[in-house]
């Protein structure tokens, strides 16, 4: 998906891959994440690998997509995963989904990759899958 620059950080969303686990299971399992999140159980490994084993199903068939949300810090450096971003509750005859967006660790927030990790994904909803009706729940 289309790479950004947010302060000199280049931001770009990227499909799961397998090697994303780790990541997935610490941002999935931790309970401070969970208040934001509408989670009350753990997941297990194995659980979040036959997720990943099926995200390349159609967002058609299973009304969910997820990403991943990459951070390239500086020129020659390999990005690294910051968190994810999801549509849910996808509904193509009202032409509507849910966003979510999750950056996983503290140390990489308020630096504005959400905001620019939302900007691509939500480009993406309404031009790409023709969306007119983006949704999200706001945990207060």
């Amino acid at each position: 998906m289309r790479e950004n620059k947010k302060n000199n950080h280049l931001i770009f969303l990227r499909a799961l891959e397998p090697s994303d686990i780790d990541w997935l299971f610490r941002w999935e399992n931790d309970p401070e994440i969970w208040k934001v999140s509408n989670t009350i159980t753990p997941y297990s490994r194995y659980t979040l690998e036959k997720y990943i084993e099926n995200a390349h199903l159609d967002i058609y068939q299973i009304k969910q997509l997820r990403m991943m949300i990459d951070v390239k810090e500086s020129t020659g450096k390999k990005s690294r995963p910051i968190g994810t971003i999801d549509l849910f509750d996808f509904d193509p005859f009202h032409n509507r989904a849910g966003i979510g967006i999750l950056i996983g660790e503290k140390s990489d927030r308020k630096k504005g990759y959400a905001s620019e990790a939302l900007s691509q994904f939500i480009r993406y909803a309404f031009q790409t899958l023709q969306l007119h009706v983006l949704y999200c729940n706001i945990a207060t």
